[in-house]
């Protein structure tokens, strides 16, 4: 595909979810990165929308009063075009070419990075007026109410208000967020798995679905409102969900707290607590995320969990920079061996600013 520079460059990063599974859509804490790892669109505003992608070969033009769903990756900047117009605004078109080194379906965010690509380009080239969190909450609808998957804010939160060097201590409910500074000497390793997950086709909606009921039962919105007794009233599934996500708020804190001692080794023990939890009381794992942990570990990591909704797609470890060649190619081995039929890729990611525009020449 032709490379091309456009009257505005956009550098949108992905995330990883360091702990807080799930908890995002019930109004609990989470605690995200933004990653260098990364959605890129060169732009050029015209009359009506010409996009393509490095990732995908489709391509796709509309005038901008054309938002009927594709059904493909086109709806996220149909959907940023449909939302930001019910709110009042009507940015024009432009032109542009997404590339991306963001694996899709690996549990990186790259829907979010690509909502908020769009996003704050029209915010910047059509002087919408927006702030970050609004940018993110706009965007957080589009996949919501456009898309179709019920995502939390959490993705988007850490997209448009990330800090280089932090991690974000987010409540969901407020909804705020708190940087954390992210040690030095310590990194963050990505696994894909190589098996890709579906977002709308997957258990995700069933699970939200089940702790949103369990939640309307006690008579609260947020999964921080819950203790373990009031657990025990419900039936048994509920009981099950909802208690993780009671035990993860928990974490998530517990979390937070070591990071800001530079104690990694509770923190990684934390992760893996977490990782364990969200496998066996919320089914959200599988084989090969539970591999890839348990492999992580051994080699060495300090701690390690799957990112992302789960069913697929990546895990994290946290390990010393000095080793983490070492241990990506020790996991790496070993997946192979397990699973002949993937391909499994590691990444070494840092804590990235969350998205900024650039305008060329």
């Amino acid at each position: 595909m032709r490379s091309l520079e456009g009257d505005y460059t956009v550098v949108s990063p992905g995330r990883v979810n360091l702990i807080g599974g799930h908890t995002d859509y019930t109004h609990g804490h989470v605690m995200p990165l933004a990653t260098d790892l990364h959605t890129r669109l060169e732009a050029t505003p015209s009359d009506d929308v010409a996009v393509s992608s490095n990732a995908v070969e489709t391509s796709y033009s509309f005038p901008t009063d054309d938002l009927e769903p594709a059904d493909d990756w086109v709806d996220y900047v149909k959907g940023s075009y449909a939302v930001l117009q019910e709110e009042g605004h009507d940015p024009g078109g432009f032109h542009g070419e997404f590339t991306t080194t963001l694996p899709v379906g690996s549990g990186l965010s790259s829907s979010a990075s690509l909502e908020l690509a769009v996003m704050a380009f029209l915010n910047e080239a059509y002087d919408l007026g927006l702030s970050r969190k609004r940018m993110a909450v706009l965007s957080q609808r589009v996949e919501n109410d456009y898309v179709g998957v019920s995502c939390g804010i959490m993705d988007q939160f850490a997209v448009a208000l990330g800090q280089a060097g932090h991690a974000l201590a987010i409540d969901t409910e407020t909804p705020g967020f708190e940087p954390v500074p992210f040690p030095d000497g310590v990194e963050i390793l990505v696994f894909h798995t190589g098996v890709s997950r579906e977002l709308v086709d997957s258990a995700y909606n069933q699970r939200r679905e089940t702790v949103e009921r369990a939640l309307e039962k006690l008579g609260v919105e947020s999964s921080k409102a819950v203790t373990a007794d009031d657990l025990d009233g419900l039936p048994p599934l509920e009981r099950e969900r909802l208690g993780y996500l009671v035990r993860e708020n928990a974490r998530v804190q517990k979390a937070k707290t070591a990071l800001e001692a530079g104690d990694i080794e509770t923190f990684g023990d934390v992760l893996l607590d977490a990782h364990r939890d969200i496998a066996d009381h919320y089914e959200a794992s599988s084989g090969e995320l539970d591999f890839v942990v348990e492999a992580a570990v051994d080699a060495g990591a300090d701690g390690a969990r799957l990112t992302g909704a789960g069913w697929g797609g990546a895990a994290i470890a946290v390990v010393d920079s000095d080793e983490a060649d070492s241990i990506a190619t020790s996991v790496e081995a070993a997946y192979r061996e397990q699973f002949p039929e993937h391909e499994p890729h590691h990444y070494r990611v840092e804590a990235s600013d969350g998205v900024r525009v650039t305008r060329n020449g």
